[in-house]
């Protein structure tokens, strides 16, 4: 009865320590990620879907596929292999206990039999006086000796590499520490855009995948944009200055370029693109023969008429309705508010079309009488396009690599040696005989045995 509560196996227990659920769901998360990388991700993926067939876009939706890595059934292969690789770290950990513990048997029967003849030695001295120069050259090629005796002989024994038995389980632990890593950058990070002009800040940016807007705590500030571009007119570099401020103080500055990240408050920054906006408007206002000249951005106010009028700037169009570089100016004066059109080339238009002005009262740039307003010219500016990432399972991460990279340099490359020494007295005089044991790579055992060949001979 008692070997038969040995031999039984939670199959539960059996189905998770299994070495081949291993393999297929790294197979499946192997596959998942060609999938990913073959199928755009995230913002990319509405671009492409609208090229595809609404059946299949369908498809791709239903089963997550344009967002593949926070999918739950992506999720569910890695909960899957993380409890697949605790199970068999744990079924497998008190048979590597036990080879770790086991003590070296040096008069084991059968050990020394069949040795090579050079690993057979014959000394001069005493059995105890060479116990004593093999003892002191273990103990510097080895660490540490053991030493057992009997009238008939005396036996020397050493070791080392034993950690070698848990190199899998270091492994494990990396790969454990990966999949931490990664379900904590999915859940607590974020990835998302902002569009700075040059000479704006930002405080907010949009989340990819029309998550929403996020605030950032802090406010960006573009304080110069530069770009270069080939003879063709494709770009060749560009760079943006960037400011943060908390609490309108700087706390820090730094050059924005591609492949050059900026990081501010565990956030890092990305240049990822730049475009051209309208920037400045160049306002020409007259009244009674006196002309002045303002320049404003989009949102910005100004006062005239001694200040009992404000005049915004609503909107800034490079080409409004093809009819050339406009402004939308709103005036608020009292409890009087009106807004109209300022054409760059007004004397044009009402060439082409009489009357358009009356028409359409919005398109009179004098409705603020007795002012009038002329659009002398739109200053274009750069906008710089950011990446903003946040991802707090690097650090996690990297440690996992770290740590994977340790277990496979102590699985592959390191051995648990074992050396066994006898000696005893044979015609005349001290036989050493030397033997071991390891639990890979014979060749370094061999090359340890040569070594410590070496140094007793030298010894003697």
């Amino acid at each position: 009865m008692q070997e038969e509560k040995k031999t039984s196996k939670n199959p539960v227990w059996s189905f998770f320590s299994s070495v081949r659920l291993t393999l297929f769901l790294l197979l499946l998360i192997a596959l998942a990620a060609i999938v990913g990388t073959v199928i755009p991700q995230q913002d990319a993926a509405g671009e492409a879907a609208q090229k595809l067939p609404p059946a299949l876009s369908g498809v791709l939706k239903v089963l997550q596929l344009n967002d593949l890595y926070r999918s739950p059934w992506f999720l569910l292969l890695m909960a899957l292999l993380t409890v697949n690789l605790v199970v068999c770290s744990l079924n497998r950990l008190p048979a590597s206990l036990r080879l770790y513990r086991r003590k070296p048997e040096p008069d084991r029967p059968g050990l020394y039999e069949d040795l090579p003849p050079g690993q057979v030695l014959a000394a001069e001295g005493t059995v105890e006086d060479e116990a004593a120069r093999m003892e002191q050259v273990l103990k510097k090629a080895l660490g540490g000796v053991e030493r057992k005796g009997t009238d008939q002989a005396t036996w020397l024994s050493g070791h080392k590499g034993a950690w070698s038995y848990f190199g899998v389980y270091v492994i494990h632990a990396g790969v454990l520490v990966i999949i931490l890593g990664a379900v904590i950058g999915s859940l607590l990070g974020f990835d998302g855009a902002v569009n700075i002009p040059e000479g704006g800040s930002a405080d907010r940016i949009e989340l990819r995948g029309g998550k929403g807007v996020m605030e950032l705590g802090f406010d960006v500030k573009c304080d110069d944009f530069d770009v270069e571009f080939y003879d063709s007119g494709m770009p060749k570099l560009y760079r943006s200055d960037l400011s943060f401020l908390k609490g309108g103080e700087i706390r820090a500055k730094g050059v924005l370029m591609v492949n050059h990240p900026l990081e501010f408050e565990g956030i890092r920054f990305y240049q990822s693109s730049y475009g051209s906006v309208p920037g400045e408007a160049v306002l020409k206002i007259t009244k009674k023969g006196e002309q002045i000249v303002k320049r404003a951005r989009q949102g910005e106010r100004f006062a005239i008429d001694r200040g009992r009028a404000q005049v915004e700037i609503l909107r800034i169009e490079g080409n409004l309705m093809r009819m050339g570089p406009a402004v939308k100016v709103g005036i608020t004066a009292g409890d009087k508010a009106l807004s109209f059109w300022v054409f760059r080339f007004i004397d044009a238009i009402e060439e082409q079309n009489p009357g358009i002005t009356k028409q359409v009262p919005q398109f009179d740039a004098g409705l603020y009488s007795p002012y009038r307003f002329a659009l002398d010219g739109i200053e274009t500016s750069f906008y710089t396009g950011l990446k903003v990432t946040r991802d707090p399972g690097v650090p996690v991460v990297g440690a996992g690599a770290f740590l994977l990279v340790a277990g496979f340099l102590l699985t592959f490359f390191s051995s648990h040696r074992q050396v066994f020494v006898r000696l005893d007295r044979k015609h005349g005089k001290t036989r050493v005989c030397i033997a071991g044991r390891c639990n890979r790579d014979p060749v370094k055992l061999d090359r340890e045995i040569e070594r410590i060949i070496g140094s007793y001979k030298g010894t003697t």
